[in-house]
């Protein structure tokens, strides 16, 4: 079954609440991980409990969640394709004598055991590993038992894979093991969709508004060419490599040509020198200039860079009623779309829009306010 981004977070839900295994497969770079880390991060928030990431915790920090493991929700993160089978089900442990084998497991998989416990353990890549790897995961993912030890009932055990077309060199799962539990296979999200998640996941507001300019260039994977595939997590990895980087096109082109490829990179850094052609503060006193203002990249570049300028911690923040001010504007050239994104942007950067919008009591509120409530 094919699902979207919002359809895997209803299954999610659903396979928590019953504690069934799932797999979810994919083309590589759409966000399969990074659905499952959100909708992590919203049942810790529901169940009241800090979130954590395993992998990203420090020996003392796992000190701590193991000590008190109530407190946490936890996501463990196994990429199957660099571990060995004796990194899942542990090692003999030959100091404890006796007539049988005791084994010694690993910190994470002792942790899922533990009474109190809670949280997702994610095994991607999980055709990517080798045959003794995947089977090892298997009395996990469909027995919920590691080793000899069974897994705590809050747990829900995930994986994922790549798909055959990806030339990722996969191992076939064979069709008894994949029968025990959900399988879904994750389309790519749509433009649409991946700016909700870009907005409020911090990616750099002129890959957002490139993005709505442009959503052809989001998702580009051909094997036939050399180049550089362009790819959701593609544009993450962007927003990260470009941010401090101003007035320097020859680093961003650099940059970003290097990791989402030249072509689209190239296009990229043509949208940001649009700065060059016009006088953002010059809008932002007078938005009626943005009537004059006919070419739709140019409009999307600024609403994005206005978006920016809501920032808490921006030096040169604009107060709310610029916002309307601008938005107002947009409404009577009849340009609904950047209204919505530019309050969709707003509503996420600013710590105050959302208190600000609600003692609002102009018109055009009601007619945008579906796009922030």
């Amino acid at each position: 079954m094919k699902v979207g981004i919002d359809e895997l977070g209803k299954l999610l839900d659903q396979y928590y609440q019953k504690k069934k295994a799932l797999i979810i497969t994919g083309t590589f770079g759409i966000g399969k991980s990074a659905v499952i880390r959100d909708k992590a991060k919203e049942i810790a928030i529901k169940k009241n409990k800090a979130f954590r990431e395993w992998n990203k915790l420090s020996k003392k920090e796992r000190r701590e969640v193991i000590g008190n493991p109530e407190r946490y929700f936890v996501l463990i993160d196994i990429r199957l394709a660099e571990w060995d089978s004796s990194d899942i089900k542990g090692l003999p442990d030959f100091n404890e004598g006796g007539d049988s084998i005791k084994w010694k497991i690993p910190d994470w998989a002792e942790f899922i055991t533990l009474e109190g416990s809670d949280g997702f353990v994610f095994f991607d890549e999980l055709n990517l590993g080798s045959p003794l790897v995947i089977s090892s995961v298997y009395k996990i993912l469909y027995d919920r038992e590691i080793s000899d030890r069974a897994i705590n009932d809050n747990w829900l055990v995930l994986g994922a894979g790549n798909l055959d077309s990806d030339r990722a060199f996969t191992h076939t799962l064979p069709a008894p093991v994949k029968d025990r539990g959900g399988e879904v296979e994750l389309m790519p999200p749509n433009d649409d969709e991946w700016v909700d998640w870009a907005i409020n996941n911090k990616i750099d507001s002129k890959i957002i508004g490139f993005i709505k300019f442009s959503p052809d260039n989001l998702h580009n994977i051909d094997f036939d060419s050399n180049q550089k595939f362009t790819t959701h997590r593609g544009w993450e990895r962007v927003s990260n490599l470009i941010d401090g980087i101003t007035n320097n096109y020859d680093l961003l082109t650099l940059v970003t040509c290097s990791a989402i490829g030249e072509g689209i990179g190239r296009k990229f850094v043509a949208f940001c020198k649009i700065e060059e052609s016009m006088n953002l503060e010059d809008v932002i006193k007078n938005p009626q200039k943005l009537k004059e203002i006919k070419d739709i990249d140019v409009r999307y570049f600024l609403v994005t860079s206005v978006a920016e300028r809501t920032r808490s911690d921006n030096e040169r923040k604009i107060p709310f009623s610029k916002i309307m001010e601008i938005s107002k504007v947009l409404d009577e050239d009849k340009k609904a779309e950047f209204v919505a994104l530019l309050w969709k942007m707003s509503s996420a950067y600013s710590d105050t829009f959302k208190e600000d919008f609600m003692k609002c009591t102009d018109k055009t509120i009601e007619k945008y306010s579906k796009y922030i409530l």
